[in-house]
């Protein structure tokens, strides 16, 4: 999770022996601890009043997910709600993929790995929503893939609204074009003709695409970028 806020501090309980902390996002702070003689990931939510109090809901409803993707290998299992507002992970040792390259057929099996990962959460009724962040895939020890942080997801009931329904395949459509953006780098000329054919582009993600490269030339990140990286 990315930095917070100043100013906001995680709560006494859980600053108090808390372990190592990783990092603080829009969901709370995340911390590395032991239990049980293991290492766990614990997040808790952060801040005061109803700031706090909607973190909690955060948290709480990122269990539920959990819960439902309870088995799924590639998902860290979930350890529990302790206190009704600590989020307790299982600890999946191993760099995000935006910390590693991966070449050759090492590659090319992970990413087969990750697509079979995003269709058996789709199955369960999961969609994840934010596999653009490379940050919210890991690669494991023996370098299989890891989904991580369901602060966004959004889950679907056989009874589901119509509406709900209509999100949750435009979501599922945008976990599936993260994936073929990931594989490829953006590289879209080069994909297989069996990938060409996943990659269906939402409407929000034909508005967004032209809005970012406008805002890219309006902040010249790209200059910026290649200027912080020459030697």
């Amino acid at each position: 999770m990315s930095s917070g806020r100043a100013g906001e501090q995680a709560p006494p309980a859980a600053a108090a022996g808390a372990g190592r902390l990783l990092g603080r996002g829009y969901q709370g702070a995340v911390y590395l601890r032991e239990r049980n003689g293991k290492p766990v990931i614990v997040k808790v939510p952060i801040g005061r009043g109803p700031a706090r109090a909607a973190r909690r809901a955060m948290l709480r409803r990122e269990y539920r997910v959990y819960q439902r993707l309870a088995g799924i290998p590639g998902v860290p299992r979930c350890e529990g709600l302790a206190q009704g507002e600590q989020l307790l992970l299982e600890y999946v040792q191993g760099p995000s993929l935006r910390e590693v390259e991966l070449t050759g057929a090492a590659r090319e099996r992970f990413f087969d790995e990750l697509l079979r990962l995003i269709r058996a959460m789709h199955a369960a009724g999961v969609a994840h929503g934010d596999l653009k962040r490379k940050d919210n895939i890991l690669v494991g020890p023996d370098g299989t893939p890891y989904l991580i942080d369901f602060g966004t997801a959004l889950t679907i009931e056989q009874r589901a609204s119509a509406p709900r329904r209509w999100l949750f395949r435009q979501l599922r459509r945008i976990d599936i074009n993260a994936w073929v953006k990931l594989k490829y780098q953006r590289h879209m000329p080069a994909m297989n003709a069996a990938d060409a054919l996943l990659y269906r582009p939402t409407l929000p993600e034909r508005i967004a695409r032209p809005l970012r490269r406008a805002w890219r030339t309006v902040t010249m990140r790209r200059t910026r970028k290649s200027r912080r990286q020459a030697p």
